[in-house]
């Protein structure tokens, strides 16, 4: 069996899945937000994702984990802050404009992003062509926000 056949698939799937769980985690995350405060929810979300993610690395740990951490560049470690960030963000945000307008805001800002990043290839990552494509894509992608606001 050709791993590679499904790896594709496979991941389309679970982006699918990642964005279905984001309207559920922002609007829980700001339920919560809304009764003890943006700040403290965001502190709590990530204490228990913190916990969660000792129990899921702890088998996996071992002298090579550490060495390749204590190799990689900074700007890899940002990613908990931009992390507790986005989560703040998105605590002040949902009880505002709602689920659904805010994550299509979040998902249009991340598509600009993501079609720049995937052209510059930042990070060592692959680069992609911003085809016409892409861009009638973007342009779409803002025009639903547009229609989620005026809904």
């Amino acid at each position: 069996m050709d791993a590679d056949r499904y790896h594709y698939p496979l991941s389309v799937c679970a982006g699918v899945g990642a964005g279905l769980l984001l309207s559920v985690i922002v609007r829980v995350n700001a339920t919560l937000g809304e009764q003890v405060g943006e700040v403290e929810a965001t502190f709590l979300v990530h204490l228990v994702g913190t916990a969660f993610a000792i129990l899921l690395v702890l088998p996996r740990l071992g002298p090579s984990f550490w060495q390749t951490l204590s190799d990689r560049p900074w700007v890899e470690w940002t990613g908990g802050l931009l992390s507790v960030a986005m989560v703040w963000v998105a605590n002040v945000a949902v009880p505002a404009l709602g689920t659904a307008l805010a994550v299509s805001l979040f998902v249009a800002g991340d598509l600009f992003f993501s079609s720049v990043a995937d052209r510059s290839g930042p990070w060592g990552l692959v680069r992609v062509r911003l085809s016409p494509r892409r861009v009638l894509g973007l342009l779409l992608a803002f025009a639903g926000v547009l229609l989620v606001h005026w809904g």
